[in-house]
């Protein structure tokens, strides 16, 4: 004797079969069955089979969608060393600012979640310049990497206190000769202007002290026929010639101020 669940009702011996759909109906009297879950689940409405259930209002869907929204880590390594060397051609061709670079921003990665990949790798950027004592500062890596200052800066300091990074003074006389083999200028200008800002308080040349190195070169340089202009030195620190051009009444007033000839 079937089991009337086996059955069809109107046909009465007649069996319930599954075609190739998995549809129930009887090949008799051509019935068809709708087909209920034995394991106590059905589709119901908001389940689109991604795996969970999509609430009318949306309720459950951050459940789901913000696997779709980010990006890999290696996706975004990958730009990130896109950006590092574009901007490292900017700043430097050493290849250890490069790898220092790369090296802050991987291990980093902990707090780089919801950052803006761009700043990350500007802040990055800048630590490893102010390490190997290049000209570096937030509006110069800022203006070539085109992020905002405010934002950089903030990386900076999470990634600095993240590692513990104790980075050196950031000194007009430390950027001389990174300023002046950029302009292709003689050792001697060097030494001179970098004799001018030891004789100057730090207080003085610290709130700019890539635009006062470049000034002292400038005006060491002034009268001789190796001069650089201040255009130029403006392209070569990645400073806009306004700054230059303050830096150097600055630093003619400090000379004043502090009677130094030279």
């Amino acid at each position: 004797m079937l089991d009337s669940k086996d059955t069809c009702p109107t046909g009465g011996n007649h069996k319930w079969v599954y075609d190739i759909v998995g549809e129930k109906s009887c090949t008799k009297c051509g019935l068809w069955k709708k087909v209920t879950s034995e394991v106590g689940y059905s589709a119901e409405k908001g389940d689109y089979g991604l795996g969970g259930t999509v609430g009318k209002k949306g309720s459950g869907f951050k459940k789901i969608a913000p696997n779709t929204k980010f990006l890999s880590f290696d996706k975004i390594l990958a730009l990130a060393k896109k950006l590092i060397k574009a901007y490292t051609e900017k700043v430097s061709s050493q290849k250890i600012i490069s790898s220092r670079t790369e090296e802050l921003f991987k291990n980093s990665r902990k707090i780089l979640k919801g950052k803006d990949t761009a700043s990350f790798v500007a802040a990055c950027l800048h630590i490893a310049c102010r390490e190997q004592e290049i000209p570096s500062s937030p509006i110069i890596i800022s203006e070539l990497a085109n992020v905002k200052r405010d934002k950089l800066i903030d990386i900076f300091n999470q990634i600095c206190k993240l590692h513990k990074i104790s980075l050196p003074l950031d000194k007009a006389d430390k950027k001389v000769r990174y300023v002046a083999s950029k302009a292709s200028m003689p050792e001697l200008f060097s030494r001179k202007a970098i004799k001018i800002l030891n004789r100057i308080p730090s207080i003085e040349t610290g709130s700019n002290p890539t635009g006062i190195a470049a000034a002292a070169l400038y005006l060491v340089s002034e009268d001789n026929v190796n001069a650089v202009t201040q255009k130029q030195l403006a392209e070569i620190t990645l400073l806009n010639p306004q700054t230059i051009g303050n830096s150097v009444r600055r630093l003619r007033k400090d000379l004043k101020k502090y009677k130094i000839k030279f």
